[in-house]
């Protein structure tokens, strides 16, 4: 039988960090970059946070940006008339969210 030593445990968990972790804010940001969005705006407050979503949409008007600021929820809308908007919103650990505001000419 053979014996078990952490070093055997060392690559699962390795793999489980990098899997487990939230990515950086600027690498989710530069991924939309190089699909041709550009960075219109950042509301809320940037800080840790432990995931993040996208909202978009190519048939709705417009889209709703939303955010957190000390347990008050705050909300901007953009209008799809010339360009599509997509919404990264990140989600921080104390309850708070920022959003960073994108866009790409229709």
């Amino acid at each position: 039988m053979e014996s078990f030593h952490i070093k055997n445990l060392i690559p699962v968990l390795t793999l489980f960090f990098i899997l487990g972790c939230a990515p950086d804010m600027n690498e989710v940001v530069q991924e939309w970059k190089d699909k041709g969005w550009t960075q219109v705006k950042t509301h809320g407050v940037k800080k840790d946070f432990h995931r993040h979503g996208t909202l978009m949409s190519e048939q709705a008007q417009a889209v709703e940006a939303s955010w957190i600021e000390n347990g008050n929820r705050k909300t901007k809308v953009y209008t799809q008339d010339s360009h599509h908007y997509l919404a990264l919103r990140f989600f921080c650990k104390d309850g708070d969210e920022f959003v960073i505001v994108m866009r790409k000419r229709k």
